[in-house]
């Protein structure tokens, strides 16, 4: 299992929208979790969890805002830590945005400590840390500027406007996050928070120093079996940064389809005076496929049409286990050893 997670981490970082202050803005902010909040890293019922996350927002309006992601996580557990674990992970997600090709590319690393705060396994503490290594540039050559004109005449040669010397900077930038999960019945209940920006890096393609303000994140929600088919997950999310603020909140169905293990998502989800955000996904045999569309109900409908953003995430879960079934370890390694004369017994996870 450990070999397995260091070459896939190794592989992904080898393999290497509309911007929401400094960070990637999705509306499927639940398929990319490293992102959200490093206490998620190898926080799921399963030992090894991997995705990719792509969005295409504003192709209506102007030169499309792209962004990409990909990222890795699992579990690391020994006898010394008894019902808690670690979790490591990494992610590599990059942005591309406007006429002026500003690029955003960022390698992170996560790890956290997840740890059990009763016998009976219902009460879980997650803490989290993550660093990034950030690469950002912009064509200049690609941008128009106001002394380029003259009247109603364009002069691309006019060069009275200072163009800084560095097109491109890198900075180190670091996050952390903390969570609570509660079982209680048929339900797990969750609530995070996660601050990022906490060394405020200082971005600019100038002389002149611009320190990043620290960006916070609060998110929580309740996942329920309403029947032995059905499940559903109600979540929200703000994030806040200086004077940028954002609200989303909905919830998703999954539901057991036929007898093969077929899962099927859909959901609805708002983001406040901004977008309605119709959700679908298809699942099967831990591979998970959700669609996203932005209906646009913002200030910038009548240019938009209403058209908002596409999203798609596709991941992909290994090796189940569940946090409240730790103790039932060694059991399971017994069923193991009995190879095919095992039963295996299909598990209806709705991981998101």
């Amino acid at each position: 299992m450990r070999k397995s997670l260091i070459v896939l981490i190794l592989m992904l970082l080898y393999g290497g929208s509309k911007v929401s202050a400094q960070r990637v803005h999705s509306s499927q902010f639940y398929s990319v979790p490293l992102l959200l909040n490093p206490a998620l890293t190898g926080n799921s019922d399963y030992n090894l969890r991997g995705g990719m996350n792509y969005r295409n927002q504003w192709n209506s309006v102007t030169t499309p805002f792209v962004s990409q992601a990909v990222f890795i996580d699992g579990k690391l557990s020994t006898q010394l830590l008894s019902s808690s674990w670690l979790g490591v992970g990494g992610m590599i997600f990059n942005d591309k945005a406007g006429e002026g090709s500003l690029k955003t590319t960022q390698v992170m690393l996560a790890g956290s400590l997840n740890k059990s705060l009763n016998a009976g396994n219902t009460l879980f503490i997650h803490a989290g840390l993550g660093v990034e290594m950030v690469n950002k540039s912009v064509d200049y050559n690609k941008l128009v500027f106001d002394n380029q004109w003259t009247g109603t005449i364009f002069d691309p040669n006019e060069e009275s406007f200072e163009i800084p010397k560095s097109q491109s900077l890198f900075y180190a930038d670091f996050s952390a996050g903390g969570m609570i999960t509660y079982f209680r019945g048929k339900s797990k209940y969750f609530m995070g928070v996660a601050v990022s920006h906490l060394n405020q890096p200082n971005e600019s393609f100038y002389e002149i120093t611009n320190n990043l303000k620290r960006r916070f994140a609060w998110h929580g929600g309740v996942e329920s079996r309403l029947t032995p088919r059905l499940y559903v997950k109600p979540e929200i999310m703000h994030t806040t940064e200086k004077d940028a603020n954002e609200w989303i909140a909905g919830a998703n169905f999954m539901m057991l389809y036929g007898e093969k293990g077929t899962i099927l998502h859909y959901g609805l989800w708002y983001r406040f005076t901004q977008d309605i955000i119709p959700t679908f996904g298809y699942e099967k045999k831990r591979l998970k496929l959700m669609i996203s569309y932005d209906v646009n109900i913002s200030d910038l409908q009548a240019a938009s049409s209403n058209r908002g953003g596409l999203e798609i995430s596709l991941t992909y879960n290994y090796n189940y286990s569940n946090p409240r079934e730790i103790r039932k370890l060694k059991r399971r390694q017994k069923v193991k050893k009995l190879g095919d004369k095992a039963i295996s017994c299909p598990k209806f996870s709705h991981e998101d």
